[in-house]
């Protein structure tokens, strides 16, 4: 039995020795794949992705290219458009791109072996974006011979084909940053860029000149034909080129300054024409897109936005520096005119005209700061009148006082420094405002009073005199000599130097009272010596009167006790 098991294994050895060796042939043809599989990093997966990206773009491109050789008419516009949003997005993917390239190399990595056949790729795609601009500037020449940029359709047609070779001359300009980044040569992109960017400077500038000159001569016949329809449209259209050409030139001047080519006399150009100040803008995005650009290209836009608010606010504080400069040149001008003798004005008035002119120049030169740093002016006006109806129905009582406070400078009632007796109160105008007047009282306290109360009420004006008769009263005794105490009344009145001898002094016997025989004395003093002369007249009459023996009798009450006896 043992025998032919034996016979039989031995004749099932060839064909086993035969599928051994096929097995160890099929796995030396297939190894595993797990063993010389390349192990990635985050980041360098975040680069291969990237790089894929990037290619889609490129490849959706292509296919866009291919169907626009092949199409016409509207289809043709509208798949440049599709153009245009794909270029946008590969913008985008470019920069991220570069962005994480770089940090991969700050970080100490080599991307070379991550980019491969990409970096031959990107070489070429130079070649094809060089090609597409001279394309489009090819269709623009050819169109500019019959287009009229004075007619809508021409006007359209001229802003499709400048928005293509903004999109061509925005894309080689990211292209040769993400080349040089990756430190390979972009030099035949960048002689090509230095070559036709300083052209195209040039036509949009002389493009511009011609739009100033249409926008006069429309403003000029606006003014002889008033809302002529025909003249507005031209007026419109030559606005909307004007905006177009100085969006390109400004994306021209951005791309020029990358390659540090000199933009002084473009940039020259547009702050005659436009009027703005401005250093560069951010290209125009769907707002969705906006934040993410921003993100990715913070680093490189922060400088050019500081230097561009620095120049602004440095222009726009000189503007207001010098209108204050002009306010106060002025108020003193001003200031010195009015308090001259050949004008007859109130204090009140003139510090009111001079404080009034000074924030006038000052609103000018604001309105004029915010005109030359790109604000609007008509929505900031329209939005005043509209603020300022709210205000004015709502402040209904400030401007109740804001009317009082004109009328008592048209009138003039009272001055600085003047006491008055208004809305119950008495003391010393300090000062006034357009709603309000300040008045310091005879003990020291401030008090602010509104304008409308004060011309409401009874004005009484206690200085507004230069001369003032003193009323004062003395009784004397019914057995006093009645022609003495006259006249020692009279020896106090003349003696003392602050009464005027003119208007004449009056002292007369008044009145028989109860227990006194009074006289009233009644001399004439300067305001400013009223309380003077009422004190030392008083103080000289009462030591005069003991010294002459004249009795100054007062009440008097006798109480008489009656007791009565208890019988």
């Amino acid at each position: 039995m043992l025998f032919p098991r034996l016979r039989r294994l031995v004749r099932a050895l060839p064909m086993l020795c035969v599928f051994v060796c096929l097995c160890v042939y099929a796995q030396s043809e297939n190894p595993p794949t797990t063993s010389l599989e390349p192990n990635y990093s985050e980041e360098e997966l975040r680069i291969l992705a990237a790089a894929e990206r990037v290619e889609s773009n490129k490849a959706k491109l292509e296919a866009l290219d291919a169907a626009y050789k092949k199409s016409s008419g509207e289809t043709s516009e509208s798949i440049v458009l599709q153009r245009l949003d794909t270029y946008d997005s590969l913008i985008k993917e470019l920069r991220e791109f570069t962005s994480l390239v770089g940090d991969y190399k700050n970080g100490g990595g080599t991307p070379d072996h991550l980019l491969g056949d990409f970096n031959e790729e990107m070489l070429n795609t130079g070649r094809s974006l060089r090609a597409d601009i001279r394309t489009y500037l090819s269709r623009y020449n050819e169109n500019s011979i019959e287009r009229d940029t004075a007619t809508a359709d021409g006007l359209r047609s001229y802003i499709f084909d400048n928005r293509l070779l903004d999109m061509g001359f925005r894309l080689l300009s990211e292209y040769v940053a993400v080349i040089e980044q990756l430190e390979f040569s972009a030099a035949p992109s960048r002689r090509f860029l230095m070559s036709e960017v300083p052209l195209r400077a040039d036509s949009l500038s002389g493009q511009i000149r011609l739009n100033t000159e249409r926008l006069n001569e429309a403003k000029a016949l606006l003014s002889i034909k008033k809302d002529d329809a025909d003249v507005l449209e031209k007026q419109r259209l030559a606005t909307e080129k004007q905006e177009s050409d100085t969006h390109s030139l400004l994306l021209i001047i951005d791309i020029a300054e990358k390659l540090e080519l000199d933009v002084s006399r473009y940039r020259q150009l547009l702050l005659r024409t436009t009027g703005e100040i401005s250093a560069d803008l951010i290209g125009s995005n769907v707002l969705s897109g906006l934040f993410y650009d921003w993100w990715i290209s913070v680093k490189q836009s922060v400088g050019t936005t500081l230097a561009n608010f620095m120049i602004k606010a440095g222009v726009f504080l000189g503007i207001l520096l010098v209108f204050h400069g002009i306010a106060t040149l002025v108020s003193r001008v001003l200031l010195r005119s009015l308090t001259s003798g050949s004008v007859n004005l109130s204090v009140l008035m003139q510090d009111m005209l001079t404080s009034m002119t000074a924030r006038l120049i000052m609103l000018l030169g604001l309105l004029v700061a915010l005109a030359q740093v790109g604000v609007s002016l008509g929505p900031v006006l329209a939005g005043l009148g509209v603020v300022g109806f709210v205000i004015g129905f709502a402040l209904q009582d400030t401007l109740g006082n804001f009317a009082a406070g004109v009328m008592i400078l048209v009138y003039r009632p009272y001055d600085v420094d003047d006491f008055v007796e208004a809305a119950g109160v008495f003391g010393k105008v300090r000062s006034m405002n357009i709603v309000s007047t300040t008045v310091l009282t005879i003990d020291n306290q401030t008090l602010i009073i509104p304008n409308s109360k004060i011309w409401g009420d009874v004005i009484k004006n206690v200085t507004a005199q230069k001369v003032r008769r003193v009323d004062m009263t003395f009784g004397i005794g019914y057995s006093d000599d009645v022609e003495h105490a006259e006249r020692i009344l009279a020896d106090i009145v003349e003696e003392n130097e602050k009464v005027l001898q003119s208007p004449e002094p009056m002292i007369k016997l008044n009145a028989l009272g109860e227990s006194s025989v009074d006289f009233i004395v009644r001399p004439w003093a300067k305001t400013e010596h009223y309380w003077d002369v009422y004190w030392e007249v008083t103080r000289e009459v009462k030591m005069r009167f003991d010294r002459e023996g004249i009795t100054i009798p007062f009440p008097q009450r006798d109480v008489h006790i009656y007791q009565q006896s208890k019988d």
